[in-house]
């Protein structure tokens, strides 16, 4: 019996020293941040791609649990980061605004190309997406969507609006793309000349 009852404290000791390894290992991959702004560069060329911003983090290993996240997503001919006016506090607007209200709010943000609001959402660092179920507000100077849940991917440029979709596009984005126009239209302006 003896024999036995050493090799049991021998396996159990192995078995705790594994555990308590294993506790350390875990220890710093998880970490929290208030108030943040996290810039994130191309992994290609090193150009900043988008900035994100919120009011609470968890880290946990590759995933980043956020609280009322922002995302600010920069143009593309933006290199100096002290050009860009910080999204930390900025709210949505809402979809009733006119597209006046709307360009002025636009008015000193030349850096970004839109903007991605929510109450929660969850980034995956290694595969660059972020996603989440809460209510979503995405706007851009040239339109405004409103729905629940999202899934983005800035590397594909992608962004995909789960449900409850709400869009409104500005007259000048309507104007540029074309939308709106009707052959009737074309066909008297022909003929007037």
């Amino acid at each position: 019996m003896g024999k036995i009852a050493r090799t049991l404290f021998w396996i159990v000791l192995l078995i705790a020293g594994a555990v308590c390894q294993a506790q350390d290992d875990l220890s710093g991959s998880a970490a929290s941040m208030k108030n943040f702004a996290l810039p994130e560069y191309s992994k290609d060329n090193g150009r900043l791609q988008f900035i994100l911003y919120g009011e609470s983090a968890r880290n946990l290993g590759a995933q980043i649990l956020l609280v009322n996240p922002k995302i600010d997503i920069v143009k593309n001919d933006i290199t100096n980061i002290q050009s860009i006016v910080s999204f930390a506090s900025l709210q949505p607007y809402p979809l009733t605004w006119t597209a006046g209200q709307v360009a002025d709010f636009w008015k000193n943000k030349g850096h970004s190309q839109a903007v991605i609001f929510s109450d929660s959402a969850e980034y995956d660092k290694n595969l660059r997406l972020l996603r989440g179920d809460a209510p979503v507000h995405f706007r851009t100077p040239d339109m405004s969507v409103d729905g629940v849940g999202f899934d983005a991917d800035q590397d594909r440029k992608f962004v995909h609006i789960r449900s409850k979709v709400k869009i409104v596009i500005y007259p000048a984005a309507r104007k540029r793309s074309g939308v709106g126009r009707n052959s009737a239209d074309d066909k008297s302006k022909k003929e007037k000349k």
